[in-house]
């Protein structure tokens, strides 16, 4: 039949697009496959190499036993220069390592970065694409960084200020080059850059030496500042000094010898120099007056003067003296140091052991601590005057002691006087003392060390005048039976005498180089004092020596007044238990007025 239409076949057109989106679905599948598989490969890629090294198809683990095992002695034979005009510094690389594990890592990277890029680079890498890692230098290359400093200081010398020396007596300077600018860091960036190039050329197959030279390039050059001069004064000048004796340690300090230069002199010669010349000028030497070689064989070893006094008195009294004389026994003054004997023994006082005995006391004596301490005093202000040193405090007795020449005694009192002498000598002193029996007496001597090696001595002499004898007063007293009169043996009578003294200094031949003034010293006088009974009256009223006009109730009870001069003569009687009687003898004319050093405050308390 013509003219028939025939009906189209349901769904004839969609056939094309199924098929398409039936092969599309194929395909992503299979590119999903292929990035899944490639993904989930534990070994590095095919065609991979580190450093030129083939770790294709490796796990990391193998990868990393291979290149390490290439990169292990890749250093050796390989050099690295740096270069700055005429300087040239090389080191050899065979300390420096490379960090094998970082370029592992990175050659197994490739292909598990992205999942959607790791199949076509898988599928590239089986198809022959191929890809290279660097292997850079382990973090830890500190050779490197010490042969950059090395280089940066080699310049620095070469072009900086030299600063100066010290060579036996001469100031050495060299005059400072102009300076550079150099970015250091760039330079460590670029040495490193060579080293790890030359590393890649030993991994790659290259077997022979490998040098590698960088060259140090200026930023900009500077002029530099001239020195510090007064700096440079200020550290070389040394004061001169002596050595000494370490109290401490007893051990002898080095010597110093002193330095100093003329600032103006060095600030001249480096003007007129040139970049690079030498400067020398001259040093000023001073050499101190002891050096340490010089003290070390002369300590002690002269004998610079000596005291010795008979110690009398009560057991205590003795006691007291060799107490007080230990104190002092082995102390040593260094040159310029003072001796205070009361700063030595401290204050004599019953904790420290010291005992009753004997002192003066607002004219009388009494027993008190520590009394019989001025006699070591004395026995040490002794020794001094046989010495040169310098005397710088010293006091008189109230009344002649008896156990020294008069004006030779030194009293004490803690808190307001002592005895002070000063070490005028060079060299360290040494007092040392001795308290000892002999012959069934007790004797303190002083001794006093030092070095003299002029061989000067010395010798004190006194002259006495103004002798005052011993007056007669009387006490009454109660207990005295009446018609007699009592001496009193403890406030002994003592003649009044006023002394100077001088000491006489030798040279070595024995002849007068010095003559030293002292002081004077004014004992006084104290009289005989007896007890009467105060019914008899005044005894100085009585007749014929006698009380009541010349008779008593009791005749036979009346005692003349006993001659106080049969058993101690009163104007030679000594400190109670101070030493045997001494009778000073009279030198007419008298000297001239006293020194200045006044008697001892009658209300002050002495030893």
């Amino acid at each position: 039949m013509d003219g028939q239409r025939v009906a189209k076949k349901e769904g004839g057109g969609k056939l094309p697009w199924i098929i398409t989106g039936t092969v599309a679905g194929v395909l992503a599948a299979a590119y999903i496959g292929v990035c899944a598989w490639a993904s989930g490969r534990d070994a590095i890629l095919p065609n991979v190499s580190v450093a030129g090294i083939d770790v294709s198809n490796m796990t990391a683990e193998q990868a990393q036993n291979t290149v390490a095992a290439a990169a292990s002695q890749a250093g050796d034979g390989i050099t690295l220069t740096l270069t700055y005009e005429d300087i040239e510094k090389s080191m050899d690389c065979s300390a420096l390592e490379l960090d094998v594990e970082q370029g592992v890592q990175a050659a197994r990277r490739m292909g598990h970065e992205n999942f959607f890029t790791a199949g076509p680079q898988l599928v590239g890498h089986m198809l022959g694409m191929s890809s290279q890692v660097d292997l850079p230098l382990a973090p830890e290359f500190l050779a490197l960084d010490d042969f950059v400093m090395d280089m940066e200081q080699t310049i620095e010398d070469a072009t900086g200020e030299h600063g100066y020396q010290v060579e036996g007596f001469e100031l050495v300077m060299t005059k400072a080059a102009p300076g550079a600018s150099i970015d250091w860091a760039q330079v460590e960036e670029d040495a490193k850059a060579a080293v790890e190039e030359a590393f890649m050329e030993r991994l790659s197959g290259e077997s022979g030496p490998i040098e590698k030279t960088v060259p140090v390039t200026v930023a900009q050059n500077h002029t530099p500042a001239d020195p510090d001069f007064e700096a440079i004064h200020r550290e070389v000048y040394t004061e001169p000094k002596d050595a000494s004796l370490d109290l401490e340690s007893m051990e002898i300090t080095d010597h110093q010898v002193g330095l100093d230069f003329d600032v103006q002199e060095l600030k001249t010669a480096y003007a007129n120099a040139k970049s690079g010349d030498t400067v020398i000028i001259p040093l000023t030497v001073t050499r101190p007056n002891v050096t340490k070689e010089d003290l070390g064989g002369q300590l002690f070893k002269d004998l610079l003067g000596e005291g010795t006094t008979t110690v009398s008195g009560s057991a205590n009294r003795k006691y007291n003296v060799k107490l007080s004389a230990e104190a002092c026994n082995g102390k040593i003054l260094l040159p310029g140091e003072e001796f205070s004997y009361n700063n030595t023994t401290g204050s004599r006082s019953a904790d420290k052991g010291y005992k009753n005995a004997p002192i003066y006391q607002a004219g009388q004596s009494v027993d008190d601590i520590g009394g019989g301490i001025c006699q070591t005093s004395s026995t040490i202000y002794y020794a001094v005057l046989h010495t040169n040193l310098e005397v710088v405090e010293r006091h008189c007795h109230q009344f002649n002691t008896g156990y020294v020449e008069l004006g030779m005694d030194a009293t004490v009192f803690f808190g307001s006087l002592d005895f002070r002498f000063k070490n005028s000598t060079d060299y360290p002193i040494k007092i040392v003392t001795n308290s000892y029996d002999s012959n069934g007496k007790r004797y303190l001597n002083v001794k006093i060390y030092g070095t003299n090696p002029e061989g000067i001595f010395a010798e004190p002499k006194s002259t006495t005048f103004d002798r005052v004898a011993p007056t007669t007063v009387y006490t009454p007293d109660d207990s005295v039976p009446r018609g007699t009169l009592v001496l009193d043996r403890k406030q002994y009578a003592y003649t009044g005498w006023s002394a100077h003294t001088y000491r006489y200094v030798f040279d070595k031949d024995g002849n007068e180089i010095d003559k030293q003034d002292m002081g004077g010293s004014k004992y006084k006088m104290r009289p005989n004092t007896y007890h009467y009974n105060p019914a008899d009256g005044d005894p100085s009223t009585w007749v014929n020596g006698k009380p009541g006009g010349g008779s008593t109730t009791d005749p036979g009870t009346t005692t003349a007044p006993e001659d106080p001069g049969t058993t101690v003569d009163p104007g030679a009687a000594t400190d109670p238990g101070a030493g045997e009687p001494v009778t000073p003898p009279v030198t007419e004319p008298a000297p001239p007025s006293d020194s200045g050093i006044a008697p001892i405050d009658p209300n002050q308390a002495a030893g």
